[in-house]
């Protein structure tokens, strides 16, 4: 069974992150795993209107209906249904703040078996006016946990968020014949048993 922390994104809008997050976090939670939801920023929802014209369903609230997880935290919620950085600047409210997502997650790592974090839009969707995407999120929350860096990792780490100056430090990759598997034949069954349940696959 997966644990520690898993970013959950993908090509666009619409391609099933919040379906793929909802199944992951079902399947810990039935696994008796203490599992916690972030989304960064939640476009399209218009503030206290959670259905019906001019406002999509939040993703935490659907993540929360197929999963029966109510640990979840939402970071930004903007009006338009647009990127986050377009979202905030349009909205003329402020953009995320990594250097509170990286801390968050950082914390909630610390407590719980698996924090999930779903993106918006896709991986190189920008979240502020530095052009931060979900791809730098991770090595610089990997940065602000004290651990290395793979040096094959996507992104960059954010290391204007930290006051202290440390020094990114990094670790060679690991090759993929060296890495265990993931879920065992069992999980893997489950996994596409919650999928297909959810209408996901056929």
């Amino acid at each position: 069974m997966i644990t520690g922390t898993l970013f959950v994104t993908g090509t666009g809008t619409g391609v099933g992150k919040t379906i793929v997050t909802a199944a992951i976090a079902a399947l810990s939670r039935s696994a008796g795993r203490r599992v916690a939801v972030v989304k960064l920023a939640q476009t399209g929802v218009q503030p206290g209107k959670h259905s019906g014209p001019g406002s999509d369903t939040p993703d935490l609230e659907t993540v929360t209906r197929l999963s029966g997880v109510t640990d979840t935290h939402e970071l930004a919620r903007f009006p338009d249904p647009l990127s986050p950085e377009a979202a905030a600047r349009v909205s003329g409210l402020p953009p995320v703040d990594f250097a509170r997502a990286a801390a968050l997650i950082a914390d909630l790592a610390e407590t719980r078996d698996l924090v999930l974090v779903e993106g918006a839009g896709g991986l190189l969707v920008r979240y502020d006016d530095r052009g931060a995407t979900i791809a730098d999120l991770a090595p610089t929350v990997l940065h602000a946990m004290g651990l290395p860096v793979p040096d094959d990792m996507d992104g960059r780490v954010l290391s204007e968020l930290f006051a202290d100056g440390r020094r990114v430090e990094t670790e060679a990759a690991r090759g993929s014949d060296s890495d265990a598997a993931v879920y065992t034949a069992e999980e893997e069954a489950a996994i596409e048993a919650s999928l297909r349940g959810l209408g996901y696959i056929e």
